[in-house]
């Protein structure tokens, strides 16, 4: 989708005027001709991606060079005018683990970067280090190039530390991540040394001697737009500026989603505004998710308007932004779907245009929303408030239903969602349309095909299956229609418009023929039973003995989202004044808790997403809790302030023969048996310093930290009686369970893993299929 419009000024034309470098980050060996043309006439600065990390000044023998990639960039740059942000002097990562060694050439038997089985350097070791490390670059790049602040070097600007802050609030290093330099240096004063040397050796020993302060020294660090992560970011600032450190600039990386909230960007540049410092946007992209398709490239193209609306908004403060690689082919990201403004063909993308601040030529949005499978959702299915039969809950409940816009009377609207199961799509409609007459009528496209489905009376062709309920002031539907050849993960056309016969006023999903629909994996779903009077709700202290926990549900976490993990674990579920209580048992012969990062600790998360919305971006009610094995250490995700969460948990873990037990009780707010929240479970597998692997219940996308979407489904019951099971018989946990059977009696039953899991999410690869108007989705 390359725009119209002809842009002569580039990205440059845009933010130069400003007062804002526009920077882009790029290695020149993947640069050829076009990405050449494409970069100099829309960018004005670049970052190194990779040549000037810490990693690519020493060669396999320790020996301190400039490597022919920076070199080649920094050239690049000299020749063709374009300044130059360095990244990184000092860095945890991709600075190699001999550099903290008390002996460089001792064997380390740790394979891991970032963690040393070898003896590590002392404080006065480490600081010569650095120092001598930062000098050697600066007098490299000066050599070469000339003084910093001399027409022929093109560096203006400098990542002096990267990435200090920790993911969680870890006491024991008052919210700094726990790396090897903070290790050699027992604490942060290697950000302050840092700093000093850059400035001494940066603007002062090496510099043209009628440059004042030529380079501009940034702190950079991602997750910002985390309430959490920013508050520490913060704290560290203040500390920096109470000590005197010379610092310039504070670094926001954005790494972020369609799922992020916009606003969470300009929140970051607002809180960090009153620290009176410059500020960056250092490594913007914004990925799509998968698959990519027209409605998503769409979405992300008003994504990235509103980040240039947010650039305007503050850039008296900002010394330059820029989008972490040229095209979505070369991005690191690109598996997460398409996150920058150029695709693999230097077609620019509606991204492009919205970054560009050309709102007047943004396409018009398209809907969009992911489909679950579910072979149990038929025409026979319960509907919504109906008597459960056989104790089975509607499969239209589970999900929350998507809303038509309103015709243009407001006389006729209505809300939807639909399953799918292999050959076909079932749809269910409440329509809202007071007057009944004999053209009501409800029209399904699915792809290029229409159906319609009149409300007295129903579908025109033979292979659609269909069932109306009237109601008051409108009436339900359920259509099942063929969509042949639908494969998980395919992208489906799909609109729903509901048509008043009178009078013509319709009520339609998208304005569009169609908006796309992504066919997901089956719906993970559970039940949980409200702590009887009679016993005493769990005590939240890692013991699994409580007897309350004996008529809990359990499911099994067994979904692998991500590497080779080697523990297994369950989850049990139990619900009571409000109060969402969680155990979880974890199988793990190795319990690691060494990694700074707390998720790449052995952990457990829990994810709640308080009345199931199933929401595309976090919000205050949607949280993350993450609990080390041990239960020292509690973190969060995005969404509320973290003293807001943390209001909301108590937890304990605990480490056990064999393994570890993490406890919670999570406060739901309003909770009544029959209401639906969205969950799911996860464990963090560590092992040697480093997380192996992951298990999740349910998300099998590995994105939960970012979206409610994929979560399961938890219903809450007053007591086991009602527990769903296949074949309709109540029974309690425990009790042996009957297979699933094909009867038709079955229809309205979902088939069950472990105890009340339904569904099992396969991970499919998108086939090309023919039928159902099916959208292969294109790379941009």
């Amino acid at each position: 989708m390359a725009a119209d419009p002809d842009y002569p000024g580039g990205i440059k034309g845009e933010y130069n005027p400003l007062g804002i470098n526009a920077g882009v980050a790029i290695e020149t060996d993947t640069l050829d001709q076009d990405k050449e043309k494409a970069l100099v006439e829309n960018f004005n600065q670049i970052t190194p991606e990779n040549s000037l990390k810490p990693e690519g000044w020493y060669d396999d023998q320790h020996n301190f060079r400039m490597s022919g990639d920076a070199r080649n960039l920094l050239t690049f740059a000299s020749k063709n005018g374009i300044k130059v942000y360095g990244h990184v002097l000092v860095w945890h990562s991709q600075t190699p683990d001999w550099f903290f060694q008390a002996d460089e050439w001792c064997h380390d038997t740790n394979d891991n970067p970032g963690v040393t089985s070898c003896p590590l350097a002392d404080k006065p070791t480490m600081q010569e280090r650095q120092r001598r490390h930062i000098e050697n670059v600066a007098k490299a790049i000066s050599d070469e190039f000339g003084k910093f602040g001399s027409p022929t070097n093109p560096v203006v600007a400098f990542d002096v530390v990267n990435e200090t802050v920790n993911d969680g609030d870890d006491p024991d290093t008052n919210g700094m991540r726990n790396s090897l330099w903070y290790q050699t240096y027992g604490g942060e004063d290697y950000i302050y040394d840092a700093f000093r040397n850059a400035n001494t050796y940066l603007n002062d020993v090496y510099a043209a001697d009628d440059a004042e302060h030529p380079v501009t020294l940034f702190i950079n660090d991602y997750s910002t737009e985390q309430a959490g992560k920013r508050s520490r970011y913060k704290a560290l600032l203040e500390r920096m500026i109470q000590q005197g450190v010379p610092f310039d600039g504070i670094g926001h990386q954005f790494h972020v989603s369609l799922t992020t909230a916009s606003s969470n960007l300009d929140d970051a540049l607002t809180d960090m505004s009153s620290l009176d410092k410059k500020q960056a946007i250092t490594e913007l992209d914004v990925a799509t998710g998968t698959p990519v398709t027209e409605a998503k490239l769409i979405e992300q193209g008003r994504y990235y308007y509103d980040v240039n609306q947010i650039i305007h908004r503050h850039a008296d403060q900002l010394f330059s932004v820029s989008v972490w690689g040229l095209s979505d082919d070369q991005s690191w990201r690109n598996k997460e779907g398409a996150p920058l403004l150029f695709d693999e063909n230097l077609n620019r993308k509606p991204a492009y245009v919205g970054y560009i601040g050309d709102e007047d030529n943004l396409p018009e949005s398209m809907k969009s929303a992911i489909v679950f499978k579910d072979p149990s959702a038929t025409v026979d299915s319960p509907l919504p408030g109906t008597e459960p039969r056989n104790g089975a809950s509607s499969p239209w409940e589970r999900l929350p239903l998507i809303g038509l816009n309103a015709s243009e009377d407001g006389t006729v609207a209505g809300t939807f969602n639909a399953y799918w199961n292999v050959g076909t799509l079932t749809v269910y409609v409440d329509a809202v349309d007071a007057t009944k007459s004999d053209g009501d009528s409800v029209t399904v496209r699915v792809g290029d095909a229409e159906y319609v489905i009149g409300r007295s009376s129903g579908p025109a062709a033979a292979d659609v299956a269909s069932k109306v309920v009237e109601g008051d002031g409108g009436y339900e539907l359920v259509v099942t229609m063929p969509c042949p050849d639908a494969v998980e993960n395919a992208a489906v056309g799909l609109n729903v418009i509901v048509k008043d016969g009178d009078s013509g006023q319709a009520a339609a999903w998208d304005a569009n023929p169609t908006g796309t629909v992504t066919l997901v994996e089956p719906l993970s779903y559970t039940e949980t039973v409200q702590v009887p009077s009679d016993v005493e709700a769990p005590k939240i202290d890692a013991d699994a003995s409580d007897a309350a926990w004996d008529d809990a549900v359990e499911v099994a976490l067994d979904k692998v989202t991500s590497g080779t993990p080697e523990a297994t674990a369950t989850a049990k579920t139990l619900w009571s004044d409000g109060k969402l209580y969680v155990l979880v048992k974890v199988n793990d012969a190795d319990v690691d808790l060494t990694n700074s990062n707390p998720y790449e600790k052995d952990s457990v998360e829990v994810f709640i997403d308080r009345g199931n919305t199933k929401s595309g971006q976090y919000t205050d009610d949607i949280q993350q809790i993450r609990v080390s094995a041990d239960g020292r250490e509690l973190s969060f995700g995005a969404g509320a302030a973290e003293d807001v969460q943390k209001s909301r948990v108590r937890t304990a873990g605990r480490v056990v023969d064999g393994g570890y037990v993490v406890e919670m009780a999570i406060d739901l707010g309003e909770a009544a048996a029959g209401t639906f929240e969205g969950v799911d479970f996860q464990i963090n597998d560590a092992k040697k310093g480093a997380r192996i692997g992951i298990r999740n219940w349910a998300d099998p996308t590995g994105a939960g930290y970012q979206t409610a979407s994929h979560w399961g489904v938890l219903r809450l019951l007053s007591d086991s009686s009602e527990i769903e099971i296949p074949g309709g018989d109540a029974e309690k946990p425990g009790d042996e369970k009957p297979q699933p059977s094909d009867d038709a009696d079955n229809d309205d039953k979902m088939p069950q893993t472990g105890s009340a899991v339904i569904g099992v999410a396969v991970v499919a690869l998108l086939l090309v299929a023919a039928g159902c108007g099916l959208v292969i989705a294109r790379r941009r």
